[in-house]
């Protein structure tokens, strides 16, 4: 079925059980053993006026669908397309939420007689044109507007947040944020709010995905750890443990909170460019934010200073009009080596037919904010690649 499925072209229209049919306009990419069988995949609607992206699930028979308990399962509220061979159930498949998920079956219509050529998208026409220095480029712009993005979502959860307990509103923003972080990729969901239960927070706790009983031996690793960290920055605060590597400064304690009261968004100093007896101080600097996370592993440490303590940081640097807190962030993000793989990056390198993954944290961040923004619903009129084409 998956070959049949990736064998489709672009474009063709798929008869659904209802008597309409949908568009396809881009087939995904194939999922993981946990979860639906496709991601990302892009179909329009005769209901909807835009293109809908989302999973696609595949089963023999439509029944099958309540068989495997998907219905009562969160991982599959995501489904956009039920793909089936036979439709032996009456009723269409709903989610968790109780929403009807339209059904097609491969049956009702014949496989393509002959090969079709994969779409070629406008990025996939620029690309080549590019040297190496201009797709740097475009790519580093791409990953300072996602460092952008957090950074101004942190200050407004910043000027939201208040102290509780022993934790300054600095560490209940950042802890809360820090946890949510041990879960992408997985369940962010119930990882946010089992940091808010170790703060004392009043949240509610989210059924865990997969509706185990026990966490996975790696989310229990995780938990653990975070569980020690949280206990470790009731007594040293987290804020202030990770500004003060960050800056190579000591603030005093309590001023973040009474920053985040009155404080205001300023604006960011352009930084400068580094010298090379700089250049070792970044690397420590860098090995030292590791060690504050290191038990939960070298790539697991580098994507929380990527996407949260730096953006954080600069978050309070906008906050208190901090300069150098501003610039130190800034340099450590832009110099950092790199982070580990993913799906998406993959997929985005496929996409955009790079020869390699980018080295550079920043500019594989910028693959992940062309995803985001456009890439994920295939709306190349704003991609700021496809748009060059355009």
């Amino acid at each position: 079925m998956a070959r049949r499925w990736f064998a489709l072209p672009p474009g063709m229209r798929l008869p659904l059980s209802n008597g309409d049919t949908c568009q396809l306009l881009f087939p995904g990419h194939p999922g993981s053993a946990a979860g639906p069988d496709v991601l990302d995949a892009v179909l329009r609607f005769p209901w909807n006026d835009v293109p809908c992206s989302g999973a696609i699930e595949f089963h023999v028979r439509a029944s099958d669908w309540y068989m495997h308990q998907h219905h009562s399962d969160a991982r599959y509220t995501s489904v956009i397309l039920h793909v089936v061979l036979v439709c032996d159930h009456p009723s269409p498949a709903r989610d968790l939420g109780g929403r009807a998920i339209p059904l097609c079956s491969l049956n009702d219509f014949a496989p393509p007689r002959k090969t079709y050529l994969s779409a070629v998208w406008p990025c996939q026409q620029v690309m080549p044109q590019l040297d190496e220095q201009e797709r740097s480029c475009i790519l580093k712009q791409a990953g300072l507007l996602r460092f952008e993005q957090k950074t101004h979502a942190f200050v407004e959860l910043l000027h939201k947040s208040y102290p509780h307990s022993a934790f300054s509103a600095y560490d209940l923003c950042l802890i809360t944020a820090l946890a949510e972080g041990l879960g992408y990729g997985r369940d962010r969901a119930f990882f946010r709010a089992a940091g808010q239960r170790l703060l004392g927070l009043e949240s509610d706790l989210p059924e865990p995905l997969g509706r185990t009983f026990d966490p996975s031996p790696l989310d229990r690793g995780r938990l653990y750890v975070l569980r020690g960290l949280v206990e470790q920055w009731r007594e040293r605060s987290a804020w202030q443990t990770l500004r003060e590597i960050v800056s190579a400064t000591t603030v005093q304690k309590g001023a973040e909170t009474d920053a985040v009261m009155h404080g205001g968004p300023g604006e960011l100093p352009p930084v400068g460019k580094q010298t090379p007896g700089n250049v070792k101080q970044t690397s420590d600097r860098l090995h030292q934010l590791r060690a504050v996370f290191q038990d939960l592993g070298t790539a697991r440490a580098d994507i929380l200073i990527c996407n949260v303590v730096l953006p954080f940081a600069i978050a309070v640097a906008l906050i208190e009009h901090d300069t150098k807190l501003a610039e130190q962030a800034q340099i450590l993000y832009t110099e950092h080596p790199g982070l580990s793989s993913n799906r998406i990056t993959r997929a985005m390198c496929d996409q955009l037919q790079l020869t390699r993954e980018p080295r550079g944290a920043c500019e594989q961040q910028g693959l992940q904010h062309i995803y985001q923004q456009t890439c994920k619903d295939k709306r190349c009129n704003l991609c700021m690649v496809g748009e060059r084409k355009l």
